[in-house]
């Protein structure tokens, strides 16, 4: 989740400061059960920035926290 947070452009702290941090343990673990490690892995090695990707169970979460909310 670090590096995809990275490649996105979004800020730990913002992630962490939304609903007092209860959107940020939730991501963590979708992540952490996510199953498409394989094409996420694949897919952070292949960019270096990006948008949020529809395969991650993130997406809309950074999707929000890169709007600015």
């Amino acid at each position: 989740m670090d590096d995809m947070m990275q490649v996105l452009g979004v800020k730990l702290l913002d992630a962490i400061d939304v609903d007092g941090g209860r959107s940020y343990v939730r991501a963590r673990a979708n992540c952490r059960g996510c199953a498409c490690h394989v094409v996420c892995r694949d897919w952070l090695a292949e960019h270096s920035q990006g948008t949020p990707q529809d395969f991650c169970p993130n997406a809309e979460f950074f999707r929000y926290l890169k709007s600015g909310n």
